[in-house]
């Protein structure tokens, strides 16, 4: 079995690239007006993901460049996801922010912003003993979903509706965003030394897991608050 463990020094890195783009981008993201917020993210998720591979390759961090490429089909299909919960659960809402949408639906900017949440949960879960891992990509993508859910409202990127919520978030989209993390990890060691098409259809094959997982949580959820009105 290979290990594909980060190094320390691997680690180290990402967390000093991540605490400074965030100091940056979320400042950014609170100041801007309205009116360019849409062109503001849109800048931040595309500088995103110019800066990691370059740094990547600055300082050697080949499996940094490996994960990225291997996020990329998944990060590209899971607006896919989105189009769903808009147009057929029509559970969740885009304000228009003014930047080109998929489907004239999803701002383009989700694709590059999925990305910056797997990513750094697939690298720091992957660096844990197997039997911890997957329950520590569980764990920190709920963290960093909870909060990425909760900054949404405020900040106007999207937001829930006729769904059960808390404190304006909803909660169908919890469990499963965990489990596309941690099925994130299993994909991403299970193709590591198979061939790129095959990478590429197993992160594509996790956004139909992700989708179908909304789709449950959402009955299950809902049909059990009304049973219990």
């Amino acid at each position: 079995m290979i290990d594909n463990r980060p190094s320390a020094a691997s680690l180290r890195d990402a967390l000093w690239f991540h605490l400074a783009f965030f100091a940056v981008a979320v400042p950014v993201a609170i100041a801007v007006p309205d009116k360019a917020l849409g062109k503001a993210i849109l800048i931040l998720a595309a500088l995103y993901n110019i800066l990691l591979p370059a740094i990547a390759n600055w300082r050697g961090h080949r499996q940094w460049y490996l994960l990225w490429v291997f996020l990329l089909p998944l990060s590209f299909t899971l607006p896919m996801a989105d189009w769903m919960l808009v147009k057929r659960m029509g559970t969740l809402v885009f304000p228009d922010h003014g930047v080109p949408k998929f489907a004239n639906v999803v701002p383009v900017y989700f694709a590059g912003l999925w990305i910056m949440l797997l990513w750094p949960v697939t690298l720091f879960a992957s660096a844990l003993p197997r039997k911890w891992s997957y329950a520590a990509a569980g764990g920190l993508g709920l963290a960093l979903f909870l909060i990425w859910e909760w900054a949404a409202r405020p900040l106007e990127l999207w937001h829930a509706r006729n769904v059960v919520m808390v404190h304006d978030t909803a909660l169908y989209p919890l469990v499963p965003e965990a489990l596309l993390c941690i099925g994130a990890l299993w994909m991403w060691r299970a193709t590591t030394m198979s061939p790129r098409w095959q990478k590429v259809m197993g992160a594509i094959a996790l956004t139909f897991f992700y989708a179908g997982g909304l789709s449950l949580f959402l009955l299950w959820i809902e049909e059990g608050a009304r049973f219990f009105r």
